[in-house]
């Protein structure tokens, strides 16, 4: 199929190649660690892989549908010419509401409202290898998998390490510290699950729902087939349908319960595991495919291409703010 409008993915990387050519996804997996590499690389070469006409950018197009990260727009812009023609998709990730963006997209449900706001799951970590499955029920290695400035200082007490200790179970903390948006991560392991029996994460401050993170430590644990314990955050319980989805805690002693409770219920934990794979399929990388190639083909293009929407999308990004002002819609 022919469209009106062309769809720019925008990068300062794809300067120096042409991802889909360059990049292995399942190779080059420690790439991806950061947001504008996961949404902006990663999402190009998934569609262009699949067929969609997307094309690479590491500079601003004349016109189109631009997709960019919320961190790269005061490049973007200061880079520009002409904003006239351009339609920005931007990729919100961990930040607050942009005032210029014609589109934005969102990594939960919870500001999501299918006009302006639209809610596509973050990408399951590439190369994932599952657990082992002849580990059985076993439960000797709980991980975190993540930036360690977000790990919760309770998994850092001496509570816990004794806690631990006394079940002969190990702590594994798979993270670096952030470093940089363009960081490569080389010291992480975190698509390998093959002798993580559970994974643990809770953020910083758990009296916190965190509406702009996504839930990615859940789906990762499903498509790897490892039961997951985690806070109390927007994005899991957006998707939780049953008690075997992930167990929900708040304290260390909540925490320290569903450990001890997964040890002493070996038949709930294989549930678990069977859920989670059943529920990973809503989150594999065709669907997520699937969700970018309806949304920016199916419902942006016929959208920004009415002639009113024409008349709008001729004006300034600077203009197109302005004008919200003035109608009372910014």
């Amino acid at each position: 199929m022919e469209y009106c409008v062309e769809v720019y993915f925008y990068h300062p990387d794809f300067a120096n190649y042409t991802a889909a050519e360059i990049l292995e996804l399942e190779e080059d997996w420690r790439y991806f660690a950061t947001g504008p590499k996961v949404w902006i690389v990663q999402t190009y070469i998934r569609l262009k892989k699949a067929g969609y006409p997307v094309i690479a950018t590491s500079k601003p197009p004349k016109s189109g549908i631009v997709v960019l990260h919320y961190e790269q727009f005061t490049t973007f812009w200061n880079e520009a010419p002409s904003t006239r023609g351009i339609v920005t998709v931007m990729v919100r990730a961990d930040r607050v509401e942009s005032k210029f963006s014609d589109f934005e997209i969102l990594q939960n449900q919870h500001f999501s409202d299918a006009k302006k706001f639209f809610f596509i799951p973050h990408w399951p970590q590439p190369n994932i290898i599952q657990r082992n499955s002849d580990r059985g029920t076993t439960i000797k290695n709980i991980a975190f998998k993540g930036f360690l400035s977000n790990l919760n200082p309770i998994l850092e007490s001496d509570a816990w390490e004794t806690f631990l200790a006394q079940r002969n179970i190990q702590w594994v903390a798979d993270g670096q510290q952030w470093d940089s948006l363009d960081a490569r991560y080389d010291l992480i392991n975190w698509n390998d699950y093959s002798e993580t029996d559970l994974v643990v994460a809770l953020r910083q401050d758990l009296a916190l729902n965190y509406p702009d993170k996504p839930a990615s430590k859940l789906i990762n644990g499903w498509t790897a087939q490892v039961p997951c314990i985690l806070g109390p955050e927007i994005a899991y319980q957006e998707l939780r349908k049953s008690e075997l989805d992930y167990i929900e805690v708040s304290n260390l002693r909540g925490l320290m319960d569903a450990v001890d409770h997964l040890i002493n219920n070996p038949d709930m934990y294989r549930k678990m595991i069977s859920n989670g794979a059943v529920r990973a399929n809503d989150f594999s990388v065709d669907s997520i495919i699937e969700r970018w190639g309806k949304l920016l083909f199916d419902t942006i293009i016929p959208q920004v291409s009415r002639p009113l929407s024409k008349i709008y999308y001729s004006l300034s990004i600077g203009e197109r703010r302005k004008l919200k002002q003035l109608t009372g819609n910014s």
